[in-house]
């Protein structure tokens, strides 16, 4: 469609400019929390879906749930490492990086606690639905994500994330198409435009996929 490849050009002219603005280096993270399996924490959507065998459950189907919000684990070996005994309901007290854009995480430090903030307020962060949006980008995995100055690495596989003309990066909730995408199968490295519903954390539900070849 020619309005699409039109679209396009626009997203991709304005990826380049988000781009350009992003924070050149992440942040300190100190905060505790409680590690929560993604694909069942939001009540609203989980009860709409059926039932998913996350790829990398241990990293990519984790989250972190604080008082200031819900973060996303970078698919790394280090970060696949410091979470492999570290069940869903587990709180913990995290140290590491934090990648702003992304609300996305390194884990330096790791350990489980008995002490929570009483800020925390899981209901409000789990009765989330969602908010409907359409987003344009590129959809990458690590090989050209721009994460900062986090440690990166493909070599859990090629992982893909939302990078948006918003400046901001996305993690698809692996429903249904969202697990193609995440897997970049027919949109790696492609211009796309998503329809779906973004949750607290930047995770988001693909509901409609357009790439720059249909």
């Amino acid at each position: 469609m020619r309005w699409f490849k039109y679209g396009l050009l626009i997203t991709a002219v304005a990826v380049l400019l988000a781009t350009a603005v992003r924070a050149g280096n992440s942040v300190d993270f100190a905060q505790s929390g409680v590690i929560v399996d993604i694909h069942t924490f939001f009540k609203p959507i989980a009860a709409k879906q059926q039932a998913v065998e996350a790829v990398e459950q241990g990293v990519a189907g984790r989250a972190l749930v604080t008082a200031d919000g819900v973060y996303a684990f970078l698919e790394t070996p280090q970060n696949s490492k410091q979470l492999a005994q570290t069940e869903p309901g587990s709180v913990v007290h995290i140290k590491g990086k934090l990648f702003k854009e992304g609300r996305l995480l390194h884990i330096d430090l790791l350990e489980k606690t008995d002490k929570i903030s009483l800020d925390l307020d899981l209901a409000r962060w789990r009765n989330d639905a969602g908010q409907a949006v359409v987003l344009e980008g590129v959809n990458k995995c690590q090989c050209g994500l721009d994460v900062a100055d986090l440690p990166h690495s493909c070599s859990l596989g090629h992982l893909h994330h939302l990078e948006a003309s918003d400046g901001k990066t996305y993690h698809y909730l692996q429903f249904a198409g969202g697990k193609d995408t995440f897997l970049g199968r027919g949109s790696h490295f492609k211009q796309v435009e998503v329809a779906g519903r973004v949750l607290p954390g930047h995770f988001l539900l693909v509901e409609e996929l357009r790439t720059e070849s249909n």
